[in-house]
This record gives C-alpha cells, structure tokens and sequence, in this order.
C-alpha cells in the first residue's frame, strides 16, 4: 500500500516538471542580493559582487565600484545564496564572480588575476573544481 503511494506521487509530481530542464540563458531581471549594512539592508545586484573574503563571522563584499562593505554574516552563508554559475569558491576565506576573472595561471600554482588587478590565491584542494568552472565560463582565461 505504501509503495503505492509512493509511485502515485512520484507520478503527479514528474507530471508537474518536464523530465529534462533547460538552462535558463540570462534572466532579463538582474538578480539581487539584500545584506544587512549598519543600521539597515542594502540591496546589490549580483553583476556588481566581485569578490567575497570571509573572516570568521564576518564578510566582506568587493564591488566592482570599489566599495567594500563588511557585514557580519559567514561565508558559507553566502556561497549557498549565490548563482553556482558565477560564482566560485576558490579558497576557505574568498568567494569569486567569474564574470571579473581576467587571468588564470595555471602554471602559477593556483593564482588567479581579477579585472581590478587583484591576485587572489586559489587553494590546491579547490583547485580543479575552478578549472573546471572557469573553463565551463569561459575558456579564453585559462592559460
């Protein structure tokens, strides 16, 4: 009787979703982010987050207009609430959007350049896991 129940279900809900989903190409509406900042929430969209460096309980926010901002939540925290397509975790403490990747050097172990000019260490352990993504992205970067 159970099992019964079981596949009805699994029929109604397969019937629901197509079995195959198609990739959702750029959304027309920019995604955003609200994080608590002093006394209030700011929102940010997420084209403008160029990197993310944690610090405890404590994050801070790069923006691509050269604003930082420290907010006191991980950031594991963050990495579960972010597009997994554009962003990377590359070490225990930073969080990368691939979309200001400038160069990857491989025989460089583990470094990468962001389009600021910062040089942000990739860890051994994530290491393949960003090749992978980034070459995924945007195969021009790795070199």
């Amino acid at each position: 009787m159970e099992s019964i129940l079981k596949e009805n279900l699994f029929d109604q809900v397969s019937t629901k979703f197509p079995k195959s989903v198609e990739k959702k190409s750029t959304p027309s509406v920019a995604q955003k982010l609200l994080i608590p900042f002093y006394d209030r929430k700011r929102t940010i969209s997420l084209e403008e987050i160029v990197r993310l460096e944690g610090s405890g309980n404590y994050t801070n926010f790069f923006l691509k207009d050269g604003t930082r901002m420290l907010v006191s939540r991980t950031l594991k925290e963050y990495e579960d609430l972010l597009d997994g397509e554009a962003f990377v975790r590359v070490h225990k403490s930073c969080i990368v959007n691939l979309c200001y990747v400038r160069r990857f050097y491989v025989k460089k172990e583990g470094e990468l350049e962001l389009n600021d000019g910062q040089q942000v260490k990739i860890s051994r352990r994530r290491a393949q896991n960003f090749i992978d993504r980034i070459r995924n992205f945007s195969p021009s970067i790795v070199r």
